[in-house]
């Protein structure tokens, strides 16, 4: 199986990338507008999670030491959030940004096998929404089938999370099949979808 490390580039070339690319540039902003908080797993000892598990539904007040099901197996809240939460979160958006394909994410995301989003609540308790690959995975697939809305009714745009930038990541490889290059490039295609994103979410 692929491990995140794998997919990461270089603190460098993370930074030659910041310095250079206005793409990687836009990517960062838009997905750090939906990233939530940025914590060590140390820090997250009282935090409550909640999770979708596929096969149980909605469990809430989760801690890190509870156990959740993913492709089958069971793990800790604390097992599958730290590879991710370990990660410098720029070098973590960058590893997902340089991907060029829709198997390319999938790997990705089967490498984090968790998605976290961190933030606190009205009363202060810090809380993690824990989403899982697998139910990424899916909605993803439906895009890649140029299906864009579920059968469910809803649509696909609003199916995949904003965090770490994966709904701008797939939308952009959608927009990338269907537009020539000659015609536009990378910077082009993600600022028409900021403001498509920025028109959702107000």
């Amino acid at each position: 199986m692929t491990t995140l490390i794998s997919l990461l580039a270089s603190p460098q070339e993370v930074e030659i990338a910041l310095q250079i690319d206005p793409d990687f540039k836009a990517f960062l902003a838009l997905a750090n507008k939906s990233g939530g908080e940025r914590r060590q797993v140390a820090d997250l000892v009282t935090a409550r999670f909640r999770v979708v598990e596929p096969r149980v539904g909605v469990r809430d007040d989760l801690s890190l030491d509870d156990t959740i099901a993913v492709w089958g197996q069971p793990q800790t809240i604390r097992q599958l959030i730290a590879p991710s939460l370990s990660v410098d979160s720029t070098q973590l958006i960058h590893s997902l940004w340089r991907l060029e394909t829709f198997d390319e994410v999938k790997v990705w995301l089967k490498a984090m096998q968790v998605v976290v989003r961190l933030a606190h609540d009205f009363e202060g308790t810090l809380r993690g929404h824990v989403l899982l690959a697998e139910a990424i995975i899916p909605m993803i697939e439906t895009v890649e089938r140029k299906e864009y809305v579920l059968p469910n009714g809803d649509m696909a745009s609003d199916a995949i999370t904003r965090n770490l930038g994966i709904r701008a990541k797939v939308f952009a490889l959608d927009r990338q099949r269907r537009t020539p290059r000659s015609a536009t490039g990378n910077s082009t295609i993600m600022d028409r979808l900021s403001r498509t994103l920025g028109r959702l979410n107000h």
